[in-house]
């Protein structure tokens, strides 16, 4: 049986989305077949990157995870370098953006940013020859960039989870791309991405499989539109409650937002904005279904689990424009609206609260159709397990 490693900076059942949720779905869709540890921090916060779990090694679902102490928290150091990140960023005529610091300081930024885990880097450099494959989940964390550099073989690929931010355009990062035996990607317009900004164009779309499974949906007192997620700023919720409330205003329409997740935003629920908390699945995708829309407001995706989770609801999707990978899902399943503006909005609302019912239900059957088409379970581990056999032959 082979042995595969999957670093990733968190790993947790509370841990829900993003790059955390993708590596251990990779993990359990590769442990029928393979011995797998997943390798990782003791922290639960990414802001903060404090010990909260205990070092050492645990078994769940046929998987071990070793966890290893972070050393240092992320603290007032980390925000100046990030500030001064944001200030030097420069605008170019095709609207790019670029990252003129040097390379020693561009590694300064990563290994403040955390999680330092030097116990994980360690493990990687004594033990990292004993795994026939070892996954690096999310290009951006010193987990990855140092433990990438620490190993003596070349059977290992980088999941980059990559988006358009300030860090993705750092020299260092497409260096560790253009050396990185294979890239696994979540979607073509994230392909696309990383050839633009790291001039890497191979590797394989992996993606990540979707509960296609149908809910009941949710009974709730009136119309609604629905997020989950993380709730704050970086995913664009802050403009989203700025945008709802002004079509409320603009409308009069009966119509509430919902939100589910957790709140980074510090939310002010009222009698037309809900907070719901953490949900479980099954209350996650009752909401989906009942949702007049399923909304997602977030520049910066590689590929929106939530999105197609609601996708394969048949609930119609509002997404943000400026997210290539968003906006090419509702292009490739041809249901759905994409917004730019208060404008664009607005009429995605007004075209979802307008829709009949037959041509609710059509534009909902080719969302679903597009993700079991797409991100069935079968499918993705078909396409993972041969990544997996093709770097462990090398």
């Amino acid at each position: 049986m082979k042995r595969v490693a999957i670093v990733v900076p968190r790993c947790h059942p509370t841990l829900v989305g993003g790059a955390e949720a993708l590596a251990w779905q990779h993990a359990q869709l590769l442990a029928g077949t393979h011995a797998v540890d997943v390798l990782t921090s003791t922290a639960l916060d990414y802001v903060s990157w404090n010990n909260e779990l205990p070092v050492g090694a645990e078994e769940r679902e046929g998987v071990r995870i070793i966890r290893f102490a972070v050393a240092r928290d992320r603290g007032g150091y980390f925000h100046d370098l990030h500030r001064r990140l944001l200030a030097r960023e420069d605008s170019q005529a095709d609207g790019a953006q670029r990252v003129d610091w040097p390379e020693a300081l561009q590694e300064e930024f990563i290994r403040a940013q955390g999680p330092v885990c030097p116990g994980l880097i360690v493990h990687l450099a004594r033990h990292g020859d004993e795994y026939d494959v070892v996954l690096f989940v999310t290009y951006l964390y010193p987990t990855t960039y140092e433990g990438s550099r620490c190993l003596a073989h070349r059977r290992w690929a980088l999941v980059p989870t990559l988006h358009d931010e300030p860090l993705a355009h750092f020299s260092t990062i497409a260096h560790m791309a253009r050396r990185a035996p294979r890239l696994l990607w979540n979607t073509p317009a994230e392909q696309r991405l990383g050839e633009r900004l790291w001039g890497v164009a191979d590797g394989a779309i992996i993606a990540m499989a979707i509960d296609t499974t149908r809910a009941r949906p949710a009974a709730e007192p009136a119309p609604y539109l629905l997020y989950s997620g993380r709730i704050d700023a970086h995913k664009g919720c802050g403009m989203l409650l700025e945008r709802f409330n002004a079509y409320r205003k603009r409308s009069g329409a009966d119509l509430d937002l919902l939100l589910t997740g957790t709140d980074k935003l510090g939310l002010r629920p009222s009698r037309h904005l809900r907070y719901l908390g953490f949900v479980d699945e099954a209350r996650k995708a009752a909401l989906m279904a009942g949702a007049l829309a399923f909304v997602h407001p977030s520049p910066y995706e590689s590929l929106s689990i939530v999105v197609l989770e609601a996708m394969a609801q048949g609930t119609p999707i509002i997404v943000n424009g400026a997210c290539e990978v968003l906006a090419d899902h509702v292009f490739a399943s041809s249901s759905g609206y994409i917004f730019t503006d208060g404008r664009s909005f607005d009429a995605a609302v007004d075209a979802v609260r307008g829709l009949g019912a037959e041509e609710r239900l059509a534009q909902g059957q080719r969302a679903r159709d597009y993700v079991l088409a797409h991100y069935s379970r079968d499918e993705v581990q078909a396409r993972l397990v041969a990544e997996v056999e093709l770097l462990a032959s090398r």
